[in-house]
């Protein structure tokens, strides 16, 4: 192929980004025939339309054998918008994001036809695969091809993922979906779900104040589309912005709106487990901006409602660590409340409840960054009693185990502000511990 025809390539794709990553192909393999390049324009929008793409995934893309993706495959990652993905295997590779998304938006507005096929055959590849970046995969492509019911799969793996899932895996479910919503490509019940997944990863990270107008935005949409899982959601999450804003009697009515959704919802299908957590939490939710104004009894009785439901949930199944980790920070509020009352021989016992369960999760899966949090946050609780008591030796081991847990929490989630602030206070009650000891004869 002469200067004159790689031009003519050139000028025929009139500047389309998308157009231009397929003219890649002729330009690398001009000695091909154009029955083998249209092949490898084929495999190569197919292959833009997940994040990595190794032969098996590019097969079932296309429906041909693997050795025949395998060999496409191989002439594609000649081609400069492609780059090796090892994060998802040796062979896997992915298109250069801003290739992909190009040819993403190509392939949207112009095959149709061939963007819900891939789609739909894409979320079948992943579907079996358990793993949270199949997962990721699985719900991305879902909602490429089948939005509504995509919602509400979503809305189930948002629930299931909230007291179980790693950060770094909310986190990453987030960017997925950021980029759909970025691009437009969603609507209705998808876009409020999506929307939600974000914010609460964002919620996560510590970025909770800021998140006002989102919250605003996600709750005015729930509203217009009448999802009421939605909105008790976005209720929510307005009321710990609210909260996080210093707006107690604000975030007060917000959460009671979520109470009074979730009781609804509950009374509708009883035995709906997601529906009863959600009656849970709102009572946490309550209990917890009552007990900012110092109603200590009000957020008792809250905070008891909130551990009567999770330790139901938690008996009734045994291996959902999700209800495991809200059995734990059930006790780990009642307890906080029984010590601002001077219980402390009852705080303690919460507080040992708390620590038993955050020590099981956390042995459990040691990968985990949020259960490794909840054994740091569960021994400085049950240390701080032991050094109000003045059990300074008693209280040192466990100060110094939460201090080793913090240290390696931030440098693994650097962009997890909070935890820097919650490594600081350890370390000074450390300090203060180790004071103690040395005045102490």
């Amino acid at each position: 192929m002469d200067i004159r025809e790689q031009l003519r390539l050139l000028q025929t794709a009139e500047g389309d980004p998308a157009r231009l990553a397929l003219a890649t192909v002729d330009l690398a393999f001009p000695t091909l025939s154009d029955g083998e390049r249209t092949e490898l324009k084929t495999a190569l929008e197919a292959a833009s339309l997940p994040h990595w793409c190794d032969a098996d995934l590019l097969a079932a893309l296309l429906e041909v054998p693997v050795p025949a993706s395998r060999e496409r495959l191989s002439r594609l990652r000649r081609l400069k918008v492609l780059e090796p993905f090892p994060a998802r295997g040796e062979q896997a590779v992915n298109v250069h994001e801003a290739a992909r998304l190009d040819l993403r938006r190509w392939l949207i507005a112009h095959r149709p036809e061939s963007f819900r096929t891939w789609s739909q055959r894409a979320a079948e590849h992943f579907a079996a695969d358990p793993s949270p970046a199949a997962r990721i995969e699985w719900i991305y492509h879902r909602l490429g091809y089948d939005p509504d019911r995509a919602a509400t799969e979503l809305e189930c793996l948002n629930r299931d993922w909230s007291g179980s899932a790693r950060p770094e895996d909310r986190q990453a479910l987030a960017i997925a979906l950021q980029e759909l919503l970025a691009a437009n490509a969603l609507d209705g019940r998808a876009r409020v779900w999506a929307m939600l997944c974000v914010a609460w990863a964002r919620d996560t990270r510590g970025e909770t104040a800021q998140l006002g107008d989102q919250a605003r935005a996600i709750l005015d949409l729930a509203a217009d589309i009448r999802d009421r899982t939605a909105i008790a959601d976005a209720q929510c999450l307005v009321g710990d912005v609210l909260q996080a804003q210093g707006k107690l009697s604000e975030a007060q009515a917000a959460f009671g709106e979520y109470l009074a959704i979730s009781r609804r919802l509950v009374e509708q299908d009883p035995g709906n487990a997601s529906w009863q957590r959600s009656v849970g939490v709102a009572h946490s939710r309550v209990g917890d901006v009552v007990q900012a104004q110092g109603k200590l009894f009000e957020a008792q009785a809250a905070f008891g409602e909130d551990l009567a439901i999770c330790r139901r949930l938690a008996e009734q199944d045994p291996s959902n660590a999700g209800w495991q980790r809200d059995l734990a920070v059930a006790h780990s509020r009642v307890g906080a409340i029984l010590q601002a009352q001077g219980r402390l021989g009852e705080a303690q016992a919460a507080f040992g409840e708390d620590l038993g369960i955050s020590r099981r999760l956390a042995e459990q899966d040691p990968s985990n960054a949020e259960w490794q949090r909840d054994l740091a946050l569960g021994c400085s609780r049950v240390a701080g009693l032991l050094k109000a008591s003045g059990r300074y030796q008693d209280a040192l081991p466990l100060y110094e185990e939460a201090a080793r847990i913090f240290v390696d929490l931030v440098e693994r989630c650097p962009d997890f502000a909070a935890w820097s602030g919650e490594r600081d206070t350890v370390q000074r009650e450390l300090e203060l511990c180790r004071d103690n000891i040395r005045k102490t004869p």
